[in-house]
């Protein structure tokens, strides 16, 4: 024990369990003090299990996305699969279509190819994502 906490604990044990001196000690002030000191060690704890949530949701989130990238670059090499032989055979329609100056071959041609520029790739994504989450579901190519 340090000589100052003898000198504190000598001097209360001379006033009978009273501080005696100079010092003046209001026992509502005391009260307030001990009280905001509860306050604060509560609003501690309560703010480190929210800060704890909050990592843990953001830990469930990542692990989440991470799961869902084998399903997305899947999604994506199998509707990119189909647009590009699409295209392609669109692309060899309308080859043919200026070679032999058909017409409708290239206005059927330009149409397809147009149709495929502007559809949107991520349609069907919803709907490939839950049949990936079946595990009876079977990809065709």
């Amino acid at each position: 024990m340090s000589q100052a906490l003898r000198k504190i604990g000598s001097t209360v044990a001379k006033g009978g369990g009273k501080i005696v001196g100079n010092v003046n000690v209001n026992p509502l002030a005391a009260l307030a003090v001990v009280t905001e000191v509860i306050g604060y060690l509560n609003t501690r704890q309560e703010e480190q299990i929210k800060r704890e949530y909050i990592w843990a949701k953001r830990d469930a989130i990542v692990t989440e996305l991470n799961n869902d990238k084998e399903v997305v670059l899947s999604y994506f090499e199998h509707r990119f699969a189909e647009r590009k032989g699409a295209l392609e055979q669109f692309y060899s329609l309308l080859h043919r279509a200026v070679d032999t100056g058909n017409d409708q071959q290239l206005r059927t041609a330009l149409e397809g190819i147009l149709g495929i520029i502007q559809e949107n790739p991520l349609k069907d994504f919803a709907e490939f994502k839950k049949n990936m989450a079946d595990p009876n579901f079977v990809l065709e190519l």
